[in-house]
């Protein structure tokens, strides 16, 4: 009985200090950056580890009233590019504090 309720114990200290190391993560992530690019890099969007729009840059080439779909389609690859990254960078660096719990899905 005490030998589970100690394991119980380390349970919730190692619980506690994930969540610490989250919180660090989550910290770290809102200051990251990344950028995503469209159209042969015309397009740039730059998102933070939130995924959260920054900056958006178009080269003046690439803006043609009469091709919209154009525009459209290399805004969407930036944006997805640069989200892409983000979410890599955040599981990559989530990954590591699982300290091997093997949770399927939670990472990934």
């Amino acid at each position: 009985m005490f030998d589970k309720l100690k394991d119980m114990g380390g349970m919730l200290k190692k619980a506690k200090e994930m969540k610490s190391q989250m919180g660090a993560i989550q910290k770290e992530l809102q200051k990251a950056i990344f950028s995503g690019f469209g159209m042969n890099k015309k397009i740039e969007v730059v998102v933070n580890g939130e995924m959260e729009v920054i900056e958006i840059k178009i080269d003046p080439s690439v803006i043609i009233p009469t091709k919209p779909k154009d525009l459209e389609k290399g805004m969407k690859e930036a944006v997805n590019d640069a989200i892409k990254k983000s979410k890599a960078e955040a599981a990559n660096k989530f990954k590591g504090i699982a300290g091997g719990l093997n949770l399927p899905g939670l990472f990934n």
